[in-house]
């Protein structure tokens, strides 16, 4: 079984009211909506990678807390298994979601309204322990 290895992050900011929202993305590939992440390239570790990737993914440099590390695991076609780490990161002000073309989509969403969207491995459960940890630490 050949393994990949991805790392991403959950990006957060508050609106004005206090609630939380998160940033998803849609993949062009599969249509499938996430968080935004990638492959390690050579030899990175998942922090560079998520960090790399954030920026690539949606034009975004939020402030990354590598505390929170939460990792799913899943099957991929033809013999292939992924494993996917991710961190969280807050989302700075003044900054505008720029999404590069892998991405048909992006947006803002509660963890009420992200269980419309989130629905395939386990990122509903990752959105969870995100908003928890939040709630716990900040």
């Amino acid at each position: 079984m050949k393994l990949e290895h991805s790392a991403g992050a959950v990006i957060y900011r508050r609106r004005e009211d206090g609630q939380l929202e998160f940033l998803i993305v849609q993949s062009v590939i599969n249509d499938n909506w996430g968080f935004p992440k990638g492959h390690l390239e050579n030899d990175e570790d998942a922090n560079i990678a998520a960090q790399r990737e954030l920026a690539e993914e949606t034009g975004l440099k939020p402030e990354f807390d590598f505390n929170f590390v939460h990792k799913t695991r899943y099957a991929l076609a033809a013999g292939k298994e992924k494993t996917v780490t991710y961190f969280l990161a807050k989302y700075v002000a003044g900054q505008e979601v720029v999404t590069q073309e892998e991405i048909k989509g992006d947006k803002w969403v509660t963890l009420a309204e992200a269980k419309e969207y989130l629905t395939v491995h386990d990122k509903m459960k990752v959105l969870e322990a995100a908003e928890d940890y939040i709630k716990k630490n900040n």
